[in-house]
């Protein structure tokens, strides 16, 4: 825990904030304006995270603008007074009128359109529901040659949206004064993984309100949420396509046409449009779906129209995707310059980088499309230029050999195996072919979804999603970019399939770009602990001293959170290691554990599995020797679904509680209701955690990245035991976010109490214990046998 030194500085915080808040937000305000590079904060859920983040970025963002403003008001000792005097009179007092102007303007704008914009929106959008009927010229490609890199054409597509947006833009009058009242590059920009949180990010927001940098001028915060073509297309006709490729390669092609010919009906084309359109964006703060609504009310593109507010946004919200992918960030005009770029929920970065950059393929997938090109070669043939058919050929010959290579390994080789890329070539003319060459045929010529649209057309019951030659270009690209930062390996598909694995193990290189060009990144979530592996695999290159971590502690008093290591029951101990866990005494002595503690435990109680398969296991041993039934008497029991959604079983969870029964929900580590479910208050007056929720030792990922921390430690110089006790410890820190992330269900607000059991003997070792979220860590008690821990329940609902 960082020690922060609290100064009387005003956040502006809407509310009052606690003690915990303050130094949270002086502890972020700190890594901006302290020279730190990288910022790691843990704040737990209900401690006000979000509305922290805003409120110390913004109020640092604002102070910078105010520089800058004063350094345009600086006397220059070498000019006459005069001169000076009349530079401050005309220049700064312009610059105040027309900043005073465009606040004025958006006021009118929150008082009249925007309110008539929310309740008159009417423009119709039916969707064809009927499937759509596919004509043979439909699936016939244009002709393909050669002669154009993918590079260049990609650049001059890009180019030519630029143009065509500068010309828009750049049709701007003396009128428009926006663009001119920034004078700093910096903004802050807030990533996270999901749209609701996004949503959410925008709610809180709207909550604050930030002193101005000009004096005389009540400033509004201007904000820009940033969306892919998915969110925020109003064009039926591409929106309505299923995959988000399709749509972008839709709309590409829009704007790709000539004069004379329809492209995008909303594209912009008047900058009067472009330009209400984003006064209007800023008028308040909007979030994605208003932005969608703004557009389609002015038939002006959002994705396309919201570029226009980049000079002006001063707080920009975003998807990962959008944020991480370097060509993504060009395309859309993002400059990180300067600039503070905040990722929230953070806990799932690693994971996120990874995959992003990691591509698989199946033998059935390969087998599948296989058959389908040949079926539609021979369909086509006529009518398929010579670039095609060559193309066409190579890509077949290269499935071909991908599918072999799979048939000879299927069965003989474990999950994990490593691939040397040249070995699936060995007695073939495979390594002839190349694959930047058939990468850049498939993004050209648009064959995967000519494919894709045939498929669906002849095989009954096949059901379109990404186009499996997407999946095959992804492999591809890895392919042909070999690097030491990912590992090509033998893997299992969900249906238990063979497979070929290209695995992102470094995310340090793909995340560099991000860190190097902004002014300093913030990392935040919930639960970050244990953060060596954010240190080691995430920024391994900056030094220590400009990383700076700060644990949040819990808003709640000490006396409403107990957290008990429950031992043993009656001399059988609990340990549910997977040699261990079968052992019928302890399956049964689990059982009784959760009966006896229901009984002392009010309202809801939540119990955490390590998997599906163990918790149906569990429950058919219960049920078998009665136990089952014990409890249900006692309180209804709910169970997660493993396949529907969570929805039905959450309300008559919340049902059965709030009609005074009480209940207990078996959930399961790492499903549906151990991430973002809202457990507060009477839903969770307790979280029991059964066991360490240890991955699979055996998957294919999780071989390749312990053999890659084993390799990198000895690559640095450390020895064979350093290796085998770095690897060790990346197991255990894989365990151990899934609990804290599970277990921090159960304090949601400063009210809140509970009670959290952790049952299993491991979690007394002190190497368990450490790698606890520290405000979970310094509330442990005591625990061991259960009579002891149902005696201090008892006691600790008794105060309440």
């Amino acid at each position: 825990m960082v020690e922060v030194e609290i100064h009387d500085r005003q956040f502006n915080h809407p509310y009052t904030p606690y003690d915990v808040q303050v130094r949270l937000m002086e502890a972020i305000y700190d890594t901006m304006a302290g020279g730190f590079k990288v910022g790691i904060f843990e704040s737990p859920t209900g401690t006000g995270k979000t509305l922290s983040i805003i409120c110390s970025t913004m109020t640092w963002l604002r102070e910078q603008k105010q520089r800058a403003n004063a350094i345009l008001e600086d006397d220059d000792d070498d000019e006459p007074e005069w001169i000076r005097k009349a530079y401050r009179d005309k220049i700064i007092g312009r610059m105040v009128a027309d900043a005073q102007a465009y606040e004025r303007h958006l006021d009118e704008l929150a008082k009249t359109d925007g309110k008539q914009i929310v309740t008159q929106l009417e423009e119709a959008s039916h969707v064809n529901k009927h499937r759509k009927i596919t004509k043979d010229e439909d699936l016939v490609p244009e002709d393909y040659y050669e002669d154009e890199s993918l590079e260049d054409r990609n650049t001059k597509i890009n180019n030519e949206i630029k143009q065509l947006m500068a010309k828009v833009e750049g049709k701007t009058g003396s009128h428009d004064k926006a663009s001119q009242l920034n004078h700093i590059s910096s903004k802050v920009y807030f990533s996270s993984r999901t749209h609701s949180q996004l949503s959410q990010f925008a709610q809180q927001l709207r909550l604050t309100h930030f002193p101005s940098s000009l004096e005389g001028v009540d400033e509004k915060t201007k904000y820009l949420a940033l969306g892919s073509r998915r969110q925020l297309c109003i064009n039926e006709k591409v929106s309505s396509l299923k995959d988000v490729q399709q749509i972008n390669e839709a709309c590409l092609d829009l704007q790709r046409k000539k004069d004379g010919e329809k492209g995008c009906q909303f594209m912009p084309k008047d900058d009067e449009l472009t330009t209400q359109f984003r006064d209007l964006s800023f008028s308040a703060i909007h979030d994605i779906e208003e932005l969608h609504d703004i557009g389609s009310h002015y038939k002006v593109c959002p994705y396309y129209g919201s570029r226009k507010g980049f000079e002006v946004a001063e707080i920009v919200s975003l998807p990962y995707q959008l944020l991480l992918q370097k060509t993504t960030r060009q395309v859309l005009g993002i400059d990180l310059r300067d600039s503070i770029v905040v990722i929230d929920e953070a806990h799932n970065l690693l994971d996120t980088i990874s995959s992003m950059n990691s591509a698989q393929i199946s033998l059935s997938e390969l087998l599948e499309v296989r058959k389908a090109l040949r079926n539609y070669t021979t369909k086509f043939s006529a009518r398929l230029n010579a670039g095609n058919r060559i193309n066409l050929a190579k890509l077949s010959k290269m499935i071909t050999i991908l599918a072999k290579f799979l048939l000879r390994g299927e069965g003989k080789k474990t999950p994990g195996t490593e691939i040397d890329v040249t070995g699936i070539f060995d007695d073939t003319t495979g390594d002839l072919l190349n694959f930047h060459s058939l990468e850049t045929y498939l993004t050209k010529s648009k064959i995967a979804y000519k494919v894709e649209s045939y498929m669906e057309q002849t095989q009954e019951g096949y059901k379109s999603g990404t186009p499996i030659l997407f999946k095959i270009r992804s492999f591809l690209e890895c392919l042909s970019n070999p690097s030491k930062s990912g590992k090509l390996f033998y893997d299992r598909d969900s249906n238990n399939g063979v497979a070929l694995k290209y695995l992102l193990l470094d995310p340090s290189e793909a995340f560099r770009d991000v860190v190097e060009e902004c002014k300093c990144v913030i990392l935040a979530g919930g639960t970050m602990e244990p953060v060596a592996d954010f240190t080691n695999f995430l920024v391994p290159y900056i030094d220590e001293k400009r990383i700076k971590h700060f644990n949040c502690d819990h808003i709640i008093p000490a006396s409403n959170l107990d957290v008990y290591p429950v031992t043993n029951n009656a001399r059988v101990e609990f340990e549910f290691s997977f040699d261990k866990r079968n052992d019928k005494r302890m399956i049964s002595s689990l059982g009784d554990t959760i009966l006896q503690l229901i009984k002392v435990v009010p309202d809801g109680m939540v119990v955490f599995f390590p998997s599906y398969k163990y918790l149906d296991q569990l429950v058919d041993s219960w049920k078998q020797s009665g136990l089952y039934e014990r409890v249900a008497r006692v309180k209804p029991i709910y169970t997660e679904p493993r396949e529907s959604t969570v929805d039905r079983v959450l309300q008559e969870y919340s049902s059965s509680i709030a009609q005074k029964m009480g209940a207990v929900l078996f959930a399961v580590v790492g499903g549906k209701m151990s991430e973002g479910i809202n457990f507060s208050d009477e839903l969770a007056r307790a979280v029991m955690m059964v066991g360490l929720p240890f991955p699979n030792l055996m998957s294919g990922d999780l071989i390749a990245k312990r053999k890659y921390v084993e390799t990198a430690t000895l690559e640095r110089g450390g020895t064979q035991q350093e290796a085998v006790a770095n690897a060790r410890d990346f197991y255990e820190n894989i365990c151990m976010k899934a609990v804290n992330q599970s277990v921090g269900r159960a304090i949601r607000n400063i009210k809140d109490y509970s009670v959290i059991y952790l049952v299993d003997v491991r979690y007394e070792r002190p190497n368990i214990q450490s790698k606890l979220s520290s405000w979970i860590r310094k509330r442990l008690e005591t625990g061991g046998e259960v009579s002891s821990v149902v005696g201090k329940t008892r006691r600790f609902f008794a105060a309440k």
